[in-house]
């Protein structure tokens, strides 16, 4: 296999998200804290790091702990990372891979975080026709270091702290809510004030994910809730801290963004250049195309096995300067997806993955359901999207 050298390998040991439970299970086990704080910034890649090096709330934490540059996982979607964070398991042993993918279940695409299927807008569209724990990983952290004396939170966006996702995935932790970043920490704050047993505490924030999928990573829009995101964490940061209370404070992203245009993007039902592209693909029991899965950043197709080399020729001819396309077998093989690959992996996952270039988009559309309104995405390689950062700092 021969991938673009601009794409990056995402790295499955320290040096890649995927090693970051790892680091928390050690620094809870040293007995040095009294807590341990993660937080997870969807969307907060390497790129950002870069631009806003000299906010004081960067400096920080580079001056007073350390900072690394991390890989991201393949693909570099929120689903996989904070399905990886709460039980501990890469990508390819959790199953849970991308935004929309094939759950033989249901015979049906479905979105996994919402428990919908995709293109549905509504949660819970998935309630009465299959139990949840059967689409999620039932082993969690957080009831594995409650069995060491631990306890365990979670802080999440109120829109969706809790839900059938969170009751599976994050069980064994207490869910907190908020609406704001500001009301968030004050509450952290209080809740390390008054812990009296180690503790592990995970904290989501997804502004700046939300803004740069709205209007681009270099979009005015989305540096303002950057830089307001670090000028909140610094005006708060030392009252998250109770004096007296050893704690680790650890600030990482699920994957960064790479720029993209409505404009360009690429419909392959739709671009008379992919005429007959239908043949290839595979369908369900109801005679419906298994389509779309994953994101127009890496956009996975479940091609009829007998033409699985003639759809990738097909492809790759009409795609080759906007993209990349390649058998996830191979992928599979050279670990882009992790050492370990689960039987419930295998049987959601496409057998041919479009790459997309930086700046480019390939998908499916449907009026209303499936469209690309995004100037800002990932799911791909490019190291806009597969670089992030891991701050660690002591308090």
């Amino acid at each position: 296999m021969s991938l673009s050298n601009h794409f990056i390998k995402p790295r499955y040991d320290s040096g890649g998200f995927a090693g970051i439970p790892q680091r928390i299970r050690g620094h809870l086990a040293s007995g040095q804290y009294d807590a341990v704080v993660l937080f997870l910034v969807d969307g907060l890649g390497w790129r950002f790091i870069e631009r806003f090096q000299d906010a004081p709330f960067v400096k920080r934490l580079a001056r007073d702990g350390t900072l690394e540059k991390l890989t991201s996982q393949f693909p570099s979607t929120t689903a996989a990372h904070v399905t990886t964070i709460h039980t501990g398991l890469p990508v390819g042993e959790s199953g849970v891979y991308e935004w929309f993918y094939y759950e033989p279940l249901l015979d049906r695409v479905i979105a996994p975080l919402l428990f919908s299927f995709a293109g549905e807008l509504q949660r819970d569209t998935l309630k009465g026709l299959v139990d949840a724990k059967k689409l999620y990983p039932t082993k969690t952290l957080y009831n594995a270091w409650r069995n060491d004396g631990i306890e365990s939170h979670v802080f999440g966006i109120r829109d969706y702290t809790p839900s059938t996702y969170s009751n599976v995935v994050m069980k064994g932790a207490k869910l907190n809510s908020f609406k704001t970043l500001s009301e968030a920490l004050i509450n952290l704050g209080l809740l390390l004030e008054k812990q009296t047993k180690p503790t592990y505490v995970h904290f989501y924030f997804d502004k700046i994910d939300g803004l740069c999928h709205e209007y681009g990573p270099d979009a005015p829009q989305a540096e303002a809730e950057i830089e307001t995101f670090f000028l909140i964490m610094e005006h708060y940061f030392m009252r998250i801290f109770p004096r007296g209370k050893r704690v680790l404070f650890l600030m990482t992203a699920d994957h960064g963004s790479s720029e993209v245009d409505p404009q360009t993007t690429v419909f392959l039902n739709t671009d008379a250049r992919f005429a007959g592209v239908e043949r290839f693909l595979k369908t369900n029991r109801n005679g419906e195309f298994l389509v779309p899965a994953g994101s127009a950043r890496d956009m996975f197709l479940y091609i009829k096995d007998d033409l699985l080399d003639e759809a990738q020729s097909f492809l790759a001819s009409r795609l080759n300067e906007k993209a990349e396309v390649v058998k996830v077998s191979e992928l599979i093989n050279e670990g882009y997806f992790g050492p370990t690959i689960s039987p419930e992996f295998r049987s959601r996952v496409g057998n041919l993955v479009i790459l997309s270039h930086r700046y480019e988009s390939v998908w499916w559309y449907v009026k209303d359901k499936f469209e690309q309104r995004y100037y800002g995405h990932h799911g791909g390689l490019t190291p806009q999207e597969m670089k992030i950062p891991l701050f660690t700092c002591a308090r």
